[in-house]
């Protein structure tokens, strides 16, 4: 069986693309290792975006919930700008995706997630509505 968190790093590249794809976007996957997971561009559209899927974790800090999405690599580097351009985070098997800040950490409070960050609904009802 494969190592656990190889496992549920594929997963969340798995919701991440399905949710992609039910929102009208058109994803790759790079064929050799690169910085970044999948690429998207929109359909009719040149430009292309490098995205990084990582999992969420909850987080209790202060008295509060977060929905904590990790910035950096394996070694504690972050990802900079000019590598990355989104994160997706997958909280609960929901994907959510929101811009790169060059941040090692993204916080948001569970009842913010649907303000601050952009969820993508992989429902298949969905994808008649995006395309």
């Amino acid at each position: 069986m494969a190592n656990e968190a190889i496992t549920k790093g594929r997963h969340a590249e798995l919701i991440a693309i399905t949710a992609l794809l039910a929102n009208g976007w058109t994803v790759m996957e790079p064929t050799a290792p690169d910085v970044y997971d999948l690429g998207i561009t929109r359909p009719g559209s040149t430009e292309f975006r490098r995205v990084q899927v990582k999992m969420a974790r909850l987080r209790h800090k202060d008295g509060t919930d977060w929905v904590v999405v990790n910035g950096t690599r394996n070694n504690g580097e972050y990802y900079g700008t000019d590598e990355i351009d989104y994160f997706i985070g997958v909280h609960d098997g929901v994907a959510y995706m929101f811009k790169n800040r060059g941040l090692s950490e993204y916080w948001c409070k569970p009842s913010e997630l649907d303000e601050r960050w952009t969820r993508l609904d992989a429902s298949i009802t969905n994808l008649s509505e995006a395309i």
